[in-house]
Order: structure tokens, then sequence, then C-alpha cells
């Protein structure tokens, strides 16, 4: 398909004049365009009031940003996309994170997930086969559902409770339990992790601020946690980069 060149596209401004099928062009182009775009701070609007736009990793919807994220994770902000960064913010929102719990929180998921480098479990999961206390009750269970996330949420059962509880949220994704550990990995990598943190009453205990290390015991199951000293790394980090007192 013929795709309209810069230089065409800036025409349709320089001969604007406001004529009705002019008008009824921009009401079209208004209706068809992506929603961020018509955002009052976009890029685009800024420059075009001669005003200077916001750096990129500046977003009121994030409780952190991304330089802040990089530097508890280690890794640049060209890596963290928008994306990202917004399913970050929807976690948050899901479960009234407050910033105690987002520092523990995302201390376990930086040694979990090795400062956010594998959102789905370097094994294939075969090892959950018909796992019971997983719910990997049908065949093919343990590999669709194994360790998805960055906090490696595994089984149908937490699948299966994740996709129920945003449901009751107002979103309805039938793809969390069609594709499994693949698709959520991709869309949902802090969502699903934070559903964990939930359900697991994460939220509560951390606000009693707890020694890292019974944390990581909750999230691995055993005392003193495997890495326990990457976990105090990088809740460490996470403390010291969000101030948090």
């Amino acid at each position: 398909m013929p795709t309209i060149t810069l230089e065409g596209f800036k025409n349709f401004f320089k001969y604007y004049t406001g004529v009705k099928h002019q008008q009824r062009g921009i009401e079209e182009l208004y209706h068809d365009i992506d929603k961020d775009l018509l955002d009052d701070k976009a890029d685009w609007i800024q420059h075009y009031r001669n005003q200077k736009p916001q750096p990129s990793n500046v977003n009121k919807r994030w409780p952190i940003t991304k330089v802040q994220m990089g530097l508890i994770m280690n890794c640049s902000t060209e890596s963290l996309p928008d994306s990202l960064m917004d399913d970050f913010a929807r976690c948050c929102d899901l479960y009234d994170f407050d910033m105690i719990n987002i520092a523990y929180f995302l201390g376990q998921c930086g040694h979990e997930s090795a400062g956010l480098r594998y959102p789905v479990e370097i094994h294939d999961g075969s090892n959950y086969e018909f796992r019971r206390d997983l719910n990997n009750i049908y065949p093919g269970d343990g590999v669709k559902y194994a360790g998805t996330g960055w906090i490696q949420v595994t089984g149908r059962y937490n699948h299966q409770a994740f996709s129920d509880y945003i449901q009751k949220k107002g979103e309805f994704d039938p793809k969390i339990m069609e594709i499994g550990k693949t698709y959520t990995s991709e869309k949902y990598p802090w969502s699903i992790s934070g559903f964990w943190w939930m359900d697991n009453d994460m939220i509560t205990y951390c606000r009693s601020r707890p020694d890292v290390d019974r944390v990581g015991a909750r999230v691995n199951g055993r005392y003193l946690p495997n890495g326990y000293e990457d976990r105090r790394y990088y809740t460490n980090k996470a403390f010291d980069i969000l101030k948090v007192k």
C-alpha cells in the first residue's frame, strides 16, 4: 500500500484554509489516530506549540521513572519500553503498592529475573507436568504455565487466579489461559508478579519492614533463600534509589 511521504503530510497543514472538506478530513483523522498521540503532553503537540517537550522518561502515570528503574535493575533506559513501564504502573495501581512494597518487590524481582533479563523461566517447565499443587491437571500445563513474569509465577492455578482477578477489575483477557507464559511474560510481566505478591499476603507483611532475607524466604520457599546476597543487593539498591526511609 502506498504511504504518504513526510513532505506530503506537511503539505496538508501548509495548504489548510479551513474549508468544509478539510475540516471533515481532520475530524476523520482525530477519530482514527492513536489516543496516546492526542495526549496534551505528547511531544508533537509540545513542538507544534513551540513548548519544550517533557523527557521521554518522565511520565506521570509511572510510580517511578525509567532512570530509577534502570539504576535498580542495572539496565539501560532504552531497554525499558513504555509498555513495560505502563504494566508496572498497572501493577502498582491494581494492588495498591506503597513505596515500601515497591522497593521490596523490585528487590525480589531483580534477583528472580536477573535484572529484568528473563521474563519467563529458562527451564521449559516439563518438570511441572501434573503438579496438583499448581493445579496442572491437563497434559502440557507444566510447559504452558511455567514460570512467568519477573517473579516467575508458576502453574495453572496462578494464571487462572490472575485472570479472574483482573476480570473482576473490568479487564477480561482470554489469552492469559489460552496462551499462557509466552503471553503473560510479554504483556503482564509486572502485573502477574504483583498478583502473586498480593495473593501471598506480601503487601501487609512488607509494610512491617521485615528483614530482606525473610522476604526472600517467602518468595523462594526456604531460609536462607537461594541467592540471598543478590536479593539483598537489589533490595538495598531499590530502597536507596527510591529514597524509601
